[in-house]
């Protein structure tokens, strides 16, 4: 072989070894793995700074009243081992909430509630999505994973961890109530589901006039088709009241 053909070679050689691998050869960890590893790394810890209490997926602050807020990472159904779209849910579940809810369907009060229990429920997506859209972060790789991570960090502490830990005060999260946003649920066509979340809300507080008309309201803007519920919730709100009153 001439020596300028072997000095061709291994030029060729070390390109080879320098030139990045493409993306399937780079992957080390399935996107589901890659994607946890970056949330125990990366979001765990901005989310425990915050006196919220969790692993994995999921974690949860309570406070003296027994009111819950949750962080949560929803993965699609969709997903596999080579891609997956990922999203943060977080919820708010006061205690007279959930203590409505199992009461309602004949259930025990749940010792830690689920993200999907929450009255307050909203959703955070990744920074720059366009407004009203359900965008998600995809992950394929540790790259991605990373990248998304950081991102839900700044979402969480710009907007989340704050707005959560306001509604954690009774008196704020009875304020959203009044201006009709409950995140996901919120706006004037929801007014009856309102009222009836305030009922909820003050039931702990013991019998008062505004508490009465309240309940008014719930009874006399009832359809024949939703009124039994609404019978139950209003005879358990005054039980609740006349209670927190002795």
């Amino acid at each position: 072989m001439s020596t300028l053909r072997s000095i061709g070679l291994m030029k060729r050689d070390r390109l080879k070894a320098t030139r990045p691998a493409p993306p399937c050869q780079r992957r080390t960890l399935s996107a589901q793995d890659a994607l946890n590893s970056a949330l125990k790394e990366i979001v765990a810890p901005a989310v425990r700074s915050a006196g919220f209490k969790g692993s994995g997926k999921t974690w949860r602050r309570v406070n003296e009243h027994g009111d819950w807020a949750i962080v949560n990472v929803q993965s699609s159904s969709w997903s596999t081992s080579e891609e997956l779209r990922c999203v943060i849910n977080i919820s708010v579940a006061p205690e007279p909430w959930i203590a409505w809810t199992s009461h309602l369907w004949d259930q025990e009060m749940p010792k830690v509630p689920g993200e999907a229990s929450g009255l307050y429920r909203d959703r955070i997506h990744p920074t720059g999505s366009p407004p009203n859209t359900d965008t998600w972060w995809t992950v394929r790789d540790e790259v991605d994973a990373e990248a998304a991570a950081r991102d839900m960090v700044v979402r969480l502490t710009a907007d989340a961890l704050p707005l959560l830990m306001d509604l954690l005060e009774r008196p704020k999260l009875l304020e959203s109530v009044r201006k009709m946003d409950l995140g996901m649920v919120h706006g004037t066509s929801w007014a009856l589901y309102f009222m009836q979340a305030e009922a909820i809300l003050r039931s702990g507080e013991g019998t008062s006039s505004q508490l009465d008309g309240i309940l008014k309201y719930i009874d006399e803007h009832t359809d024949e088709k939703r009124r039994t519920n609404a019978e139950r919730l209003i005879a358990w709100v005054q039980f609740r009241a006349a209670d927190a009153d002795r």
